[in-house]
């Protein structure tokens, strides 16, 4: 029994380390890194341009490009090892007349994309936490 006992718990301690260093990751890393990061994208984009609650916004848009600086941006504010090479939330919704309703419309459809994609609670909300500030700058009726 004590032979079978030694080997149980160094693979036990093992396991434990690996699950502590994952916990303390970066977010980008605890999320999944870049392959969820663009599942996450693309079925937030999906969600958004075909409800009408928000595809006005997404309305004679390069699709490209925003899938593109989303997941850039959301590399970047998680840690992750991507900067962020687009204007100013300010500078790319001026003048889009986006409305709270419209907003939250769109954290729903993130909160969904993660969900679908096995975000944890802990990083979903440390996610919204950072992106949450971005708001005053993105609604502006």
């Amino acid at each position: 029994m004590k032979k079978a006992f030694l080997p149980a718990l160094l693979i036990g301690t093992a396991m434990m380390s690996a699950t502590v260093a994952y916990a303390d990751g970066s977010l980008f890393d605890r999320m999944g890194g870049a392959p969820v990061v663009t599942k996450v994208v693309d079925q937030l984009l999906d969600l958004s341009m075909n409800d009408p609650r928000t595809k006005r916004s997404f309305q004679k848009i390069n699709l490209k490009r925003l899938r593109e600086k989303l997941n850039e941006q959301i590399c970047a504010l998680s840690n992750g090892p991507c900067q962020y090479s687009g204007d100013s939330m300010k500078d790319v919704h001026g003048g889009l007349d986006i409305t709270d309703a419209e907003f939250n419309g769109l954290v729903e459809h993130l909160t969904i994309a993660l969900n679908a994609n096995g975000v944890g609670l802990r990083e979903k909300n440390e996610l919204l936490k950072l992106l949450a500030p971005m708001k005053r700058d993105v609604v502006t009726k």
